[in-house]
């Protein structure tokens, strides 16, 4: 199996498949090594911002409350040495974060320095752990595709589709207007304070959950992967 893969798959390799689909998000953790890191931080103020975009390819990212005041990440940037420790420290010491306005939108992105603008800093053996603080009601658009996102407060409309990873979301339910959550091949478990649903294999059923005083839309999605979802009382 290729990460990402997009074709249907027959039911009897399901528990092959889920193997295969944990392989490849450990895979990419383990390309990225931590033999050499970097620490990263970028802040702005929060003024007129609306949603939050993560333009960060693969990693691990936490989405969480902060100021109310301010965005705000921080975490650090990894690279794997091999027999170039010296050169593999100068190109990750020479990627970082950065957070670009746009009216608002907020787009968290890479920043890549002249030590590490080629393909294959930009591209291979780079990870990303990293824990975004938003104030309370911001919407959050996550455009990473591998690997393992969570998020954790209240928040505007949440969008966020992997390829291959993991996705936990814990949020009030009163806040929720409308959740769907669903993988492709994989898992969707969602807890809902009162009740919960559970789906597994390929193509398990969509969770749809609408509640009409809430305000926020979230969808959630994985190729494949698991999807753990929290509505807290």
């Amino acid at each position: 199996m290729e990460c990402g893969a997009s074709e249907p798959f027959p039911v009897e390799v399901v528990n092959d498949t889920m193997k295969s689909a944990i392989l490849c998000v450990s895979l990419l953790a383990a390309t990225a090594g931590a033999d050499v890191v970097h620490p990263v931080a970028a802040s702005v103020a929060h003024g007129q911002i609306r949603r939050v975009i993560v333009d960060i390819p693969a990693g691990e990212i936490m989405v969480r409350n902060g100021p109310s005041d301010r965005i705000r990440v921080s975490g650090e940037v990894q690279r794997e040495t091999g027999d170039e420790r010296d050169k593999q420290q100068r190109i990750v010491d020479d990627i970082n974060v950065e957070i670009f306005v746009d009216r608002e939108d907020a787009l968290i992105r890479r920043k890549f320095g002249p030590e590490a603008d080629s393909w294959r800093a930009r591209t291979l053996h780079t990870n990303y752990h990293l824990t975004i603080e938003v104030p309370r009601g911001t919407g959050v658009n996550v455009e990473t595709k591998y690997g393992e996102l969570t998020m954790e407060g209240e928040f505007g409309n949440i969008d966020a589709d992997l390829r291959a990873g993991e996705i936990h979301l814990r949020t009030p339910r009163a806040l929720v207007h409308e959740l769907n959550a669903s993988v492709r091949i994989g898992e969707v478990h969602t807890d809902f304070g009162d009740d919960r649903e559970d789906h597994e294999g390929i193509l398990p059923n969509t969770t749809h959950f609408i509640n009409a005083s809430g305000k926020s839309h979230i969808n959630v999605h994985t190729t494949v992967g698991e999807l753990h979802v929290t509505l807290t009382r």
